[in-house]
């Protein structure tokens, strides 16, 4: 699904569930919660019909044996989602964050999510995260789910002791 038509949707979600952004708009800064229903409208891959998705409640340990070996671009990636839950970021908004040297566009962050496929693989789960693409005009935006970023700012806090 393009940008464009995941603001239109939401934005008609938004005023039927009586939810007024500023600007009446729906933009990246808007933390979606958790049963929202954009987030069924993602992107998929051919592996997310075989891996289960996250158990938040079960999943503690798998979800630091997928971040373990995290490194590099895809550990940056990871993290700011992992930091901005529930939020939609924009390519440019992550290259932002990242800083000006880390991500120099689209392509860029496609590959350093290539980076998280061993970790697919090592622990049976989808990525931690959604993403609703782009057109050849519009870029993707990324999120992941607030309840999965907690398990995951968890997980990494074990990690790094």
């Amino acid at each position: 699904m393009s940008r464009e038509r995941a603001m239109e949707v939401m934005s008609t979600l938004s005023s039927q569930l009586d939810i007024h952004p500023a600007n009446d708009e729906v933009d990246s800064r808007h933390v979606l919660p958790d049963d929202h229903r954009l987030w069924s409208y993602h992107a998929l891959r051919e592996d997310d019909r075989y891996y289960p998705k996250w158990d938040v409640d079960a999943d503690s340990a798998v979800a630091e044996a997928f971040y373990q070996p995290v490194s590099g671009k895809a550990k940056v990636f990871l993290d700011l989602l992992i930091d901005h839950p529930g939020q939609l970021l924009s390519v440019d908004e992550i290259c932002h964050l990242a800083g000006e040297d880390v991500f120099s566009g689209s392509r860029s962050i496609a590959g350093s999510i290539n980076g998280l496929n061993h970790s697919c693989e090592l622990t049976g789960r989808n990525y931690p995260f959604y993403w609703w693409g782009g057109d050849k005009t519009k870029y993707t935006d990324y999120a992941m789910k607030s309840r999965v970023a907690d398990l995951f700012r968890h997980a990494r806090a074990n990690i790094d002791q």
